[in-house]
This record gives structure tokens, C-alpha cells and sequence, in this order.
């Protein structure tokens, strides 16, 4: 959907209200910090896995080592994304301008950018958490039974 069409359906949706469409687009912003948030705890589960067995794990083989090396570099690069790009803040206020229409058309855009940013470090935390559960797989198969 173009952006225009958007805002006006917002509008639309809000009886042509500013302060309801601005709460709107504030909604969705929030639900992209609570879903960065959430990718950032699972990013930091992942780190406090690595610093208890990613001994264990890169002890394993070579490929393990570079797997579990490779994992925990990934999210963490995936955490940099999150943050520098959908928790870095800039007030909604600072959007606003006597044009409701431009003012929301900003908001979008803002909402926008921080999706795609989200949306890339999300592709990037599933990349390195995938690596290092094959890494952990790997251990795992090496474990000898009984011994």
C-alpha cells in the first residue's frame, strides 16, 4: 500500500482525529520495540549459553568451534542492528507539523525504516542462532554414551 493511501486510511479509520492516528502509529512503534526487546533477551540467553558451554561446544571439531564462533558474532551483529536501529530514539513529537497528513506520512516512514531494521536483524539473529544450535548438535552427537 503507498504511503498516501495509508494515511488517508488511518484517517479514515479515525475520523480524520490527529491525536488518534498519532496514537495509532505510536501502537505500532511500540510493538516494534517490544518485539526488539524480545529478540535482544533471547540474543542475550544466547551469549550467557556461550559463555557456560561454548568451550565445551568448540571443543567438539573444527566446524563446531567455527559454528559456535561464527553464531554468537551473528547475533551479536543482529543485536547492533536492533539496537542502533529500531531503539534509537526519536520523539514522535519531532515529527509534527500543522500538515496532519506530512505529520503522519513522517510517522509511517519512521515506523517504516524501523520495521526493515527489525525485519534485518531478526534474518541475522535466526542466521547465527541456527549456526549455533548446529554447533550444539554437533557436541551432542559427539557425546559418547556411557563414557
Amino acid at each position: 500500500m503507498a504511503a498516501a493511501d495509508e494515511v488517508k486510511r488511518i484517517l479514515t479509520l479515525t475520523r480524520g482525529d490527529p491525536v488518534k492516528a498519532y496514537d495509532l502509529v505510536q501502537a505500532q512503534l511500540s510493538v516494534l520495540v517490544l518485539r526488539t526487546q524480545v529478540m535482544l533477551s533471547l540474543s542475550g540467553i544466547v551469549i550467557t549459553v556461550t559463555g557456560f558451554s561454548g568451550r565445551t561446544i568448540a571443543q567438539t571439531s573444527e566446524l563446531a568451534r567455527n559454528l559456535v564462533a561464527a553464531g554468537i558474532l551473528v547475533v551479536l551483529g543482529a543485536a547492533g542492528v536492533a539496537i542502533g536501529g529500531v531503539l534509537r530514539l526519536r520523539w514522535l513529537t519531532q515529527e509534527l507539523s500543522d500538515d496532519t497528513e506530512a505529520t503522519i506520512s513522517r510517522m509511517l516512514a519512521m515506523r517504516d525504516q524501523k520495521a526493515r531494521y527489525l525485519n534485518t536483524a531478526l534474518l541475522l539473529f535466526m542466521v547465527g542462532f541456527a549456526c549455533y544450535c548446529v554447533a550444539i548438535a554437533l557436541m551432542l552427537a559427539a557425546t559418547k554414551v556411557g563414557g
